[in-house]
């Protein structure tokens, strides 16, 4: 079932037309000015009436810390979507619990709300849930960190079908971090990883990688539903016999890899010297460290792999707007950016429906006249000319240009080197294009 339609069968909602681009900010203006639009989402339960204001639904976990930064990075973009008159209101589908099909029931119960498009999932294995409602029902999705190489996968089976793809993602796949991971580690290696979608693809790009070096590589896999530190320990070990040592262990974890990695660290049969590396799933715990006996020393080989916003003034100032208690995350300006995209690719095509304004999300990305805030694309799309309709919004998380798969085509790493204490002592940021 279309969006219209959907639309036209909710009782007390009228469907949204589609206008002009001017007209559409000139509307949006006026009805802001007026005060019609609620000034919160379902906030003490009060509807938001989505065929008036362009409705952004999220589903960024709450159960997980490192969400909060995108949940507010995603307020902050409405605030400066509504500051250029937009009209933009929030509908939160984060409360349900990350790596499970709950994922399914929030992404419906936006949809019912008549969201035009939603940022998130947070999660791979969330977002390849879904990915198939979101097609069945014309939902528009930018997933902010989502990276699983099977989404790339999926959607070009449907963009080969000639069909419009509705879900996008301006997080580098995992095709750009499965061969730093395998370049930094040396040797032998036992690579251990979440039995997630995320998890399970990265190990296996990673193993290919390093076996096209030529290298003995084990891959050990747990359960991150109930993860179990001895476990991984034990079956390391066992790998490890089998192939006569180990340099090397890369470390594709969530939370829970700080025990295991303590478990690993404290084994009296996986050797001192060999090299730790993380992909960008970990959290680092400050336990991990006092193992070393140099205090001030580098601790070699044990090092971090991951996907980071282009440093400089622009992100300091983004940063600095957050509430003094939020933990700043990567992803976090990926989210803001997923915000933004989603409502000047609506203004651009001059209609809230995603069947409408999808293929535009491309357009806005790439190939145009640069701009780098909604304000300043949202004037060169409303201007009284064409000349500069073609806009190439270069977003807080750098440039995006989405191609046919949804995917940006580059990518900023950052391969971070730890001293005794877990603090960073050099860091090596690295440009990757697929």
């Amino acid at each position: 079932m279309k969006w219209r339609d959907r639309l036209s069968g909710l009782s007390g909602i009228e469907r949204y037309p589609v206008v002009k681009r001017l007209s559409f900010l000139v509307s949006a203006l006026l009805l802001s000015f007026m005060g019609i639009f609620s000034s919160g989402c379902l906030e003490n339960e009060t509807e938001v009436n989505c065929a008036k204001t362009f409705c952004i639904g999220t589903l960024l976990p709450e159960d997980k810390d490192s969400n909060i930064s995108r949940i507010e990075a995603v307020n902050l973009a409405k605030n400066d979507i509504n500051n250029a008159g937009g009209t933009v209101e929030i509908i939160s589908g984060n409360s349900y619990k990350s790596g499970m099909s709950e994922v399914s029931a929030s992404a419906k119960r936006l949809y019912e709300m008549g969201v035009h498009g939603i940022v998130g999932p947070t999660y791979s294995e969330d977002s390849s849930e879904i990915l198939s409602f979101l097609s069945e029902n014309q939902v528009v999705a930018i997933s902010p960190s989502s990276t699983s190489h099977t989404l790339t996968v999926r959607n070009k089976e449907v963009a080969d079908s000639g069909n419009q793809i509705f879900f996008f993602r301006i997080a580098p796949s995992d095709l750009f971090q499965a061969p730093i991971l395998a370049k930094q580690s040396q040797g032998r290696t036992i690579i251990v990883n979440r039995d997630d979608r995320w998890g399970e693809d990265l190990a296996a790009l990673v193993r290919e990688e390093i076996m096209s070096y030529g290298r003995m590589v084990r891959v050990v896999s747990y359960d991150s539903d109930a993860p179990s530190a001895a476990s991984v320990v034990s079956d390391v070990e066992a790998n490890m016999r089998e192939i006569g040592g180990v340099d090397s262990i890369i470390m594709l974890v969530f939370e829970e890899g700080g025990e295991i990695t303590r478990g690993l660290l404290d084994s009296s049969v996986i050797p001192e010297q060999t090299g730790y590396y993380f992909g960008d799933g970990i959290l680092f715990e400050e336990s991990l460290f006092p193992h070393v006996e140099e205090e001030d020393g580098e601790i070699k080989g044990f090092r971090r792999v991951s996907s980071v916003s282009p440093p400089g003034k622009r992100l300091e100032e983004f940063k600095g707007r957050f509430s003094a208690d939020t933990t700043f995350n990567n992803f976090a300006a990926h989210a803001y950016d997923a915000a933004v995209i989603l409502s000047l690719a609506a203004l651009s095509a001059g209609s809230n429906d995603p069947s409408d304004y999808a293929p535009k999300i491309k357009e806005v990305t790439r190939e145009g006249v640069k701009c780098r805030s909604y304000a300043t694309c949202a004037a060169a799309l409303t201007d009284e000319t064409s000349v500069n309709d073609d806009i190439d919004y270069e977003g807080l998380s750098g440039p995006i240009d989405l191609n046919d798969n949804g995917d940006i085509t580059a990518g900023l790493y950052v391969v971070d080197t730890y001293d005794a204490k877990g603090a960073v002592r050099s860091r090596l940021y690295l440009n990757f294009v697929k």
